[in-house]
């Protein structure tokens, strides 16, 4: 989320603005200072330890600590966002932790997504072991000193353990308050930033967020024409939420990782609210905010219909690479595909090929197996559908037993098609090229050809005045909306063609874009008249 701020360590810092009011900060200063009396015994806070005389027992600590807990003040200041964690404690032997602790010491550095940890609870004493690596282990010992439904006070002490070494150990009085929501769920989907406050950095709120349920996320941006498109630059882009917890890590190809936290600190509906409490290096705070606006594309609504792609990263898309995608449900589709291949690949002849459809959000998985050996995965990420056309960041996939042996990528666009002439082009028609630039065609004569219901078509050649059959063999096609592709073999060589139609009563009008071999291309076209 580089779009937001910079890295933690040059960020500028805020402050809660309800704890602006200085009454309010006097109370918790006062807190503090009795929390650290009653613990230590003492004004001398720091010579403070858990070896001191314990507090006066808390009633029913095992039934209160139970909950999520978020950090919300050390030693009597407010945590910085990016130092807060969040405890939750499902029983009196079981909790979780949630933090990402950025630091130059690589021991320390961590990202830590519930963590699971022990609990044991002896009077006041609530200790927490966790195993963050095999070699690692950290243990934090909590004496509470006060206990409701709305927060909870204790002397802290932490240390951490490397290879069975004591590496670090840190006391502190800390307060925690209860988290009433949890925000995971909820904040799936896609975002629109609607608004920065209090970030000098990136202020035009040019970002476009998709939180996806297996702790990822996507990021967009518009392009120089106002279009979003997914930022592809990233080797990594995680997330977790905890509560109102939101942390986020990116790394752009050949940079350091970098990292955000956030609180969410409201979520209704389509309207998301994010404040954060930031550290400048002078040690003063400031508070930063974003607001975000849900935006929901109906993707399952949406794209029941035929599509065919128009462009593929801004480039118009050749005839013969284009394929037609029917959507009949939100869990079933129809491909329909001749390829050509490339040196190595095998051809492809596909019909309206079943297609397994998932969506996400505004992700769409079709998958689809060609045979036992082969399976090939499209994920299409939406940055835009209407009744007519979508744009969505496409890649596509093929195994072949297990082994990745394509994968492309590329940003596509779909116009959809309204018609479908798979049942108007059987019968026979004779026409004439129009235009074709040295195609087998554009020899100034008449061509003929009787398409079948069965998917086999036959290619009739001049002997005098009369049609006769060629001696081509295979003789297939297929028609799907308005693409139509044929393949048939001569002399023992298999050859293709693709042509996008259009037919109105007995007249039929075939165009293709084509490729030169200088990497030009041009408009061919036919035009044909039906026949008896």
């Amino acid at each position: 989320m580089k779009i937001l701020v910079k890295r933690e360590q040059s960020q500028t810092g805020l402050n809660f603005d309800e704890r602006e009011k200085i009454g309010l900060k006097v109370k918790r200063l006062l807190q503090w200072m009795l929390a650290a009396i009653l613990i230590c015994g003492t004004t001398t806070f720091t010579s403070c330890t858990n070896e001191d005389n314990p507090v006066n027992p808390v009633d029913n600590l095992s039934e209160k600590i139970i909950g999520k807990w978020i950090t919300a003040d050390v030693n009597g200041k407010d945590t910085p966002t990016n130092e807060k964690s969040v405890l939750t404690f499902v029983s009196t032997t079981k909790a979780y932790k949630s933090a990402s602790i950025l630091s130059n010491t690589d021991w320390i550095t961590r990202w830590i997504d519930k963590l699971e940890s022990d609990v044991v609870i002896n009077g006041n004493k609530v200790t927490l072991t966790n195993h963050s690596s095999e070699n690692q282990m950290a243990i934090e010992e909590y004496i509470i000193s006060d206990i409701n439904d709305i927060e909870f006070t204790a002397n802290k002490k932490t240390s951490v353990w490397v290879d069975g070494q004591k590496k670090a150990e840190r006391e502190s009085v800390v307060r925690f308050e209860k988290i009433k929501a949890d925000y995971a769920e909820p904040i799936l989907g896609l975002w629109e930033c609607t608004g920065l406050t209090g970030i000098e950095t990136y202020n035009d709120a040019n970002a476009r967020l998709d939180f996806l349920a297996d702790g990822t996320y996507r990021y967009y941006r518009k392009d120089d024409g106002g279009q979003w498109q997914v930022v592809t630059t990233r080797e990594i882009q995680d997330y977790f939420v905890d509560g109102t917890l939101l942390a986020t890590r990116w790394k752009n190809n050949g940079e350091d990782e970098l990292r955000e936290w956030w609180e969410i600190e409201s979520l209704s509906g389509d309207q998301m609210v994010w404040k954060a409490l930031r550290q400048k290096e002078d040690g003063s705070t400031s508070v930063q905010k974003m607001t975000w606006k849900k935006i929901d594309l109906n993707i399952a609504e949406n794209i029941i219909g035929k599509w065919m792609p128009a462009e593929l990263d801004g480039k118009p898309v050749q005839t013969d690479k284009k394929s037609v995608y029917t959507f009949v449900s939100a869990t079933k589709a129809y491909m329909s595909v001749s390829t050509n291949p490339q040196q190595g690949e095998e051809t492809v002849w596909n019909d309206q090929k079943e297609l397994d459809v998932a969506i996400s959000g505004n992700t769409m998985t079709l998958t689809n197996h060609s045979d036992e050996h082969t399976t090939m995965v499209e994920e299409f990420c939406f940055t835009a559908i209407s009744g007519s056309e979508f744009t969505a960041n496409h890649k596509i996939t093929v195994i072949n037993d297990g082994a990745t042996v394509l994968s492309n990528e590329g940003v596509i666009h779909f116009a959809k098609v309204t018609t479908d002439f798979r049942a108007d082009i059987v019968g026979t028609w004779e026409g004439h090229v129009t235009n074709s630039e040295g195609s087998e065609y554009d020899d100034g004569e008449a061509h003929r050809w009787q398409y079948n219901a069965d998917g086999t078509y036959v290619y009739y050649v001049r002997d005098g005045d009369n049609w006769v059959p060629s001696a081509n063999t295979l003789n297939e096609y297929f028609v799907d909306g308005t693409l139509l592709c044929t393949r048939w073999i001569d002399q023992g060589q298999e050859n293709r063609e693709w042509w996008e139609i259009t037919i109105n009563g007995d007249k039929m009008n075939w165009t293709a874009l084509r490729q030169k071999e200088d990497g030009s291309t041009f408009t061919a076209t036919f035009e044909m008249k039906k026949v008896e």
